[in-house]
């Protein structure tokens, strides 16, 4: 007899309260060429369920700094709020490992009971206050650091007003990336913030007893309706009524918890109870909860009948979420893989299995997390280990980890193709994949086979998954790739360069090791090669991934924009970053769009970041691309050359031809910005009149910015909600660099007008 979900749920253990941890008195360990860690996982029960706890807790880890002037490495214990897995003992390397692997299947129940055990009195200089501060701006009050003094001290921002300011907090939540599901409820709703389990000593409250309980109801509820769609379809023990339930939960937080230093001193209007009864009594989702939330959504099989299109197997991730928190939460490694196998994987096992002709093959999976590991953002904190010591002096940014530790070792035997999974998690860095270095005649190969948890049709893989062809992983990109190792051993080290552009120029650094060696027990005869660009070999492109028709649909335009140094209007010495304009307005919905409905989008950027776009819930494909700071794009008498006094040369000389690939983030390319000759022009009236709103005078002499761009076009089909877009530089989102979506019905007329 096949065990109910609430069975299921209720045979998880949870991990029992734990008194906080004293520092370790072993010194860290962050050294280079360790082995890599095997992130734990969170695996699907069926073909039907993915059922576990996600826990986010708080303990000591070994965070790994900059290395010495004399290129020794750097480690120091910090306390770290993170995601684990719930439902058994937690084997800790000392790491600042990622979360647990996520791994469902194409057609499942996602049901992940998410725990927040954070202790927030281990974090004294957050902001979790009613999430607007422990003083009237966007502040981290001094007072309750030791031996501080008692005023507050606005560290940074110097001008940035709530809710758009860089802040550490306990409250949560969890987003989804690349999961075609519900934006709303138990979805994918970032719009949520779960607060840590309140505290009497050891126990929390809900305790683990009564979140079990209720949850196992509501997980069998879901499993045979869905989603739900309103709160009441929450069990009403859960709800209120109860000494554990969340109303219940909530005005006791209201009336006793500490504001600017007072316990049971918090403003009526940042009471979270009352907000929640609010949006209650008018039918909506409540906002807030304390201690657990219940996700439930499916990962729906593409049927036509049904929906318009279905989850897309590959690599995606998960990660926190909290505006003003998300650049910190991610940096203390609150994220994940997510990773949804289907048809595409069934295929890549098939064709890499071991027969008796292929003596030792078999498909050995690598999922990498590319971290940027940091305890306090740069710029939020006086003494954080990164910040620059003078305005001319650039700032050091915390290298790169992979699941947890600083250039690790992947072991590969001689003639072996691994299939790697790469989540670029970075709240800043982008990744280009440089080269492996080669010795003695023989190197480390790859083949990128899939971007952002979607899969190259074959043409794609043939003309952009070229051997050791160089890609660029923005923040949050994926991408799955074939690696192939020499028969010669030896250690192969992947060369990356870092940078925030879409054309990244610098010295490449190393960020893991590949070691050959061979195994006389599992010798590879013959060597495996790279999968062919045969269409009957080859994984085939599900239906709904085919390209878009090109028609004439409905447009928008997004305009990015960053303010330089030192800022705006005077109003401070940090550039801000906006998106038409403006910064994040809390409740303004920016981007109305009709439900099943195909948009065609054009983002620009006027800046010399490439800030990376991303949308939730719909990835999009890319059919146009200019890049400004492209060799070909800046060298004068070539067909491609953007010539800077004649915009009508800003576009690209050669044009994308489908089929196109899917994304559901991309850096927008920088612009750029040149001086005109005197001869062209030295007033902006002087200048020609097609690009005058792009150049700026001073003294006789004329500069001109040149706007990167790139246009998508995206179905936004099946679910209605509210969500964001964003800049995924996660302090640029934090700061303002984010709108509000949101998808509603077709509303019709009942009347007739003929």
């Amino acid at each position: 007899m096949r065990p109910t979900l609430s069975a299921i749920f209720i045979l998880a253990t949870l991990l029992a309260v734990a008194p906080a941890q004293a520092q370790p008195s072993t010194p860290p360990d962050c050294s280079p060429l360790r082995d890599l860690v095997q992130i734990p996982e969170i695996k699907y029960q069926s073909p039907q369920l993915l059922s576990g706890t996600l826990m986010l807790s708080d303990e000591w880890r070994a965070m790994p700094g900059n290395p010495t002037a004399a290129g020794q490495p750097t480690c120091a214990w910090q306390r770290l709020r993170f995601f684990k897995d719930g439902t058994g003992p937690w084997r800790s390397t000392g790491d600042a490992l990622p979360g647990p692997t996520l791994r469902a299947k194409v057609g499942n129940l996602v049901q992940l009971a998410f725990l927040n055990h954070v202790d927030p009195r281990n974090f004294p200089n957050t902001l979790d206050q009613g999430e607007t501060g422990k003083t009237d701006g966007c502040d981290v009050a001094m007072a309750s650091r030791k031996n501080a003094p008692t005023t507050s001290s606005q560290i940074y921002p110097r001008n940035d007003t709530y809710p758009n300011c860089l802040h550490g907090s306990s409250t949560a939540n969890v987003h989804f990336h690349g999961t075609h599901t519900t934006p709303s409820t138990t979805g994918d709703n970032v719009l949520l913030f779960v607060r840590p389990a309140l505290r009497e000593g050891s126990a929390l409250k809900p305790d683990d007893g009564f979140v079990r309980q209720q949850f196992g109801q509501f997980f069998d509820w879901c499993r045979a309706n869905g989603a739900p769609t309103k709160f009441d379809q929450l069990p009403a023990a859960w709800r209120e009524g109860q000494p554990q339930s969340q109303r219940e939960l909530l005005q006791l937080y209201d009336t006793t918890a500490p504001y600017k230093g007072v316990n049971g001193n918090l403003p009526d209007p940042m009471k979270l109870w009352p907000k929640n009864a609010e949006k209650i009594q008018a039918g909506y989702w409540p906002q807030y909860s304390i201690g657990a939330f219940p996700y439930c959504f499916p990962l729906p099989v593409y049927d036509p009948q049904k929906v318009k299109m279905g989850q897309a197997p590959g690599t995606h991730w998960y990660h926190a979420h909290k505006h003003g928190s998300t650049a910190l939460n991610v940096g203390n490694g609150m994220a994940g893989a997510f990773v949804i196998e289907g048809e595409y994987d069934e295929t890549l096992r098939n064709f890499y299995k071991a027969t008796a002709e292929h003596k030792n093959w078999g498909l050995q999976e690598q999922v990498l997390v590319i971290q940027q590991l940091e305890s306090a953002l740069p710029l939020l904190s006086p003494t954080a280990q990164y910040i620059a010591t003078a305005p001319d002096v650039p700032l050091k940014r915390p290298p790169l980890s992979v699941n947890g530790r600083v250039n690790p070792v992947i072991t590969m035997r001689p003639g072996q193709v691994q299939f790697w999974r790469i989540v670029n998690s970075s709240q800043r860095q982008f990744v280009q994949f440089d080269s492996f270095s080669t010795k003695g005649g023989g190197t480390v190969s790859w083949r990128q086979i899939a971007q952002d948890g979607v899969q190259f049709a074959v043409e794609n893989y043939d003309r952009i998954g070229k051997v050791n062809a160089k890609f660029n992983l923005a923040t949050a990109n994926r991408a799955d790739l074939l690696v192939r190792a020499p028969a010669l051993e030896a250690f192969y080290e992947l060369k990356v360069v870092q940078s925030i552009s879409d054309v990244p120029a610098g010295t490449p650094s190393t960020l893991l090791t590949v070691r050959v060696q061979a195994d006389p027990a599992k010798k590879i005869e013959p060597p495996m090669d790279f999968i062919p660009a045969d269409p009957q070999v080859f994984p085939k492109l599900p239906e709904f991934l085919r390209d878009i028709p090109v028609r004439n649909y409905p447009s928008r335009e997004l305009k990015f924009s960053t303010n330089p140094f030192p800022g705006r209007k005077g109003q401070g010495s940090m550039p801000t970053h906006e998106i038409n304009g403006e910064l994040f307005r809390d409740g303004h919905v920016d981007q109305p769009i009709t439900l099943n409905t195909t948009e065609e989008w054009t983002v620009s950027n006027s800046s010399g970041i490439a800030h990376p776009f991303h949308i939730h819930i719909n990835p999009f494909q890319i059919f146009e691309v200019f890049q400004p700071n492209s060799s070909a794009a800046k060298t004068p008498g070539t067909p491609c050359y953007a010539n800077p006094a004649d915009s009508s040369t800003w576009k690209p000389c050669q044009a994308i031809t489908g089929p196109f690939v899917w994304w559901d983030v991309f850096a927008i390319p920088s612009a750029r910005t040149d001086t005109l000759p005197s001869s062209v022009c030295t007033t902006v009236t002087g200048c020609p009149a097609n690009i005058q709103k792009y150049t700026t005078c001073t003294s006789g002499t004329c500069t001109v910015t040149i706007p990167g761009y790139f246009k998508f076009r995206s179905r936004f089909v099946d679910f209605t909600g509210q969500y964001v877009l964003h800049c995924h530089i996660l302090a640029h989102e934090d700061r303002g660099m984010m709108q509000l979506v949101e998808v509603t019905p077709l509303r019709t007329s009942p009347y007739t007008h003929h």
